[in-house]
């Protein structure tokens, strides 16, 4: 008993607050100095990874959180039916865990009270649990079946995520709210069982539609379908629906949808083509990112923001139709894409983000509207063969590295207006050979032109391009 750490709550019972111990077997006691043992405190047995059975009391109602978290010896534990509250990552990273019998009376599993159980194959959650909180099993990637029960109405984001061995689900009728992400990485499920009444969802050619939402919530892994056609009346393509599936090489979207969620396509390498109509009014960050054999994209007329990372990586992609009313191309949207060779970038476009084109090594020339007022650092960065970049008269500042390592740039028109050239602007653009300074020119970073051997300023007497010439010993000319 002297092992174990107890304090009396208000209530008058006892609390057990640590173990002290080390032996692998322990059966907790019901009572403390005649005090009955109602709670397994917060953290009690945390990170106590030696020990492998633990046997609970049937006065104990509440384990608190973390109670037994990262006890990664851990191989069996009896939960009597005394218990209703088993609190947040009360047994996270219990990876010896293969099996659990939660008790009827509870009401809810909290957020990820069994993350990460790696052992664990099969779970029993009785008929009282009406909710599964998110992260409750994400990461249990051995687990191969799970029977939801009849009452349950919520599952929350990321419950089920990365159990690689999930293979079948079926839906309770009384399920209404379904989280993002509920079965991400969930790459061998391939069946979901939903009632051919429910209120709710749906399951159609075997992907599960959220019917209230009109969302696709949820496309099988596996299917073997290269060729698909979301159905008619489908308004949004939810969060990672696609995501990793990488038998689909064509998707046809109907003129209802209006929304792409994030990552709704990402890492589909195999995806060669996808038919986006006009409708479509937001494709969220990262939807097509990794889609490595993407080849050519025409994006919808009604889109002004292009989001972040909308298409990292698309290693394929030599070919982009930018919509006219676009305002905003987000950070690191095209970067990494080395075989886009030509970009038309439209007038009225304000932003682009930092890195939006970094690394796109096959891109030819850069035409910068006058439009536009922001350009993030590192825009351009490491487009290899980028030969001209006209500046358009809008842009007040060259940001930081916007153009390094453009080793064959050969031909930049900076207009009047511009202001400010930062750090390293141009660091490292070999055959950059001469240069046409602006007198509205203010401010010149002494590194702007780090490592431009060759280059040449042609300046206004008297301008402030002129003295950074002298000052910092560029060949110049003046005009």
């Amino acid at each position: 008993m002297s092992e174990y750490i107890f304090s009396i709550r208000r209530d008058g019972n006892a609390q057990l607050d640590g173990y002290e111990g080390n032996d692998r077997q322990l059966s907790i006691p019901s009572a403390y100095n005649g005090h009955p043992v109602t709670v397994i405190g917060d953290n009690a047995f945390s990170w106590q990874s030696f020990i492998q059975t633990v046997i609970i009391p049937d006065t104990v109602v509440t384990i608190g959180e973390a109670a037994f978290s990262w006890c990664e010896s851990l191989v069996h534990i009896t939960i009597p039916p005394s218990v209703k509250t088993i609190g947040e990552w009360a047994f996270i990273g219990c990876s010896s865990l293969s099996e659990i019998s939660l008790p009827q009376g509870v009401r809810k599993i909290n957020y990820s009270a069994f993350q990460s159980c790696t052992s664990l194959t099969s779970v029993d959650i009785p008929d009282s649990v009406k909710s599964i909180g998110p992260e409750a099993f994400s990461e249990c990637r051995n687990l191969e079946s799970v029977l939801l029960p009849k009452a349950l109405t919520s599952i929350g984001d990321c419950a089920f995520s990365a159990c690689e061995k999930l293979r079948s689900i079926s839906i309770p009728d009384q399920l209404s709210s379904l989280g993002s992400n509920v079965f991400s990485g969930c790459i061998s499920l391939s069946e979901f069982v939903v009632s051919p009444n429910h209120a709710v969802f749906s399951v159609i050619d075997g992907a599960l539609m959220n019917k209230s939402e009109s969302t696709l919530v949820f496309f099988p892994f596996n299917s073997g379908i290269r060729e698909y056609t979301v159905p008619d009346g489908i308004r949004v393509i939810g969060e990672e629906s696609f995501a990793g599936r990488n038998t689909v090489e064509r998707i046809i979207l109907p003129d209802s949808v209006r929304t792409i969620e994030q990552k709704a396509f990402y890492s589909c390498r195999s995806l060669k083509s996808i038919d986006l109509p006009d409708s479509i009014t937001r494709i969220a960050s990262s939807a097509f990112h990794s889609c490595s054999s993407l080849e050519s994209i025409r994006l919808p007329k009604g889109l002004s923001v292009l989001e972040y990372s909308l298409f990292y990586a698309c290693h394929s992609m030599s070919s982009v139709q930018l919509p006219e009313g676009l305002k905003i191309i987000a950070p690191c949207c095209f970067s990494g894409c080395s075989a886009l060779a030509e970009i038309n970038l439209p007038d009225g476009l304000l932003e682009i983000g930092e890195s939006a084109f970094e690394g796109c090594r096959s891109l030819e020339s850069v035409d910068l509207p006058g439009s536009l007022e922001t350009l993030g650092q590192h825009a351009f960065g490491s487009c290899e063969m980028l030969d001209s970049v006209s500046i358009g008269a809008g842009l007040k500042t060259i940001p930081s590295r916007a153009f390094s390592r453009c080793q064959n740039l050969n031909h930049v028109t900076l207009r009047e207006g511009l202001e400010v050239i930062e750090s390293e602007a141009f660091d490292n653009c070999e055959n950059l050979l001469s240069l046409q300074m602006p007198s509205s020119l203010v401010d010149i970073a002494p590194d702007a032109f780090n490592e431009c051997r060759h280059l040449m300023l042609f300046v206004y007497p008297d301008s402030y391009a002129h003295n950074f010439a002298k000052d910092y010993s560029y060949l110049y000319s003046e005009v």
